[in-house]
């Protein structure tokens, strides 16, 4: 999988602001939200708290899980 470029660097933001971040990026690249991958709030709050970017933990759970981007399937 190649890896995503962001230019994120981190800013102190509150969680409920990285959350729809994660949730919009998620979106963005595999077509499903927060609720469709069945990422729970304790999950975000660890890679929030770590001070991870909506980015890069996106990017994270694709490979853990073997998502594959839209881009795959040519949208």
């Amino acid at each position: 999988m190649r890896k995503f470029k962001d230019y994120w660097t981190w800013e102190e933001i509150s969680f409920p602001r990285w959350r729809r971040i994660v949730n919009q990026r998620l979106k963005d690249v595999y077509v499903i939200g927060i609720d469709d991958a069945g990422i729970d709030n304790e999950m975000l709050t660890s890679h929030w708290q770590t001070k991870q970017s909506p980015y890069e933990f996106v990017e994270w759970y694709g490979i853990k899980y073997d998502l594959d981007p839209k881009s795959a399937f040519g949208l």
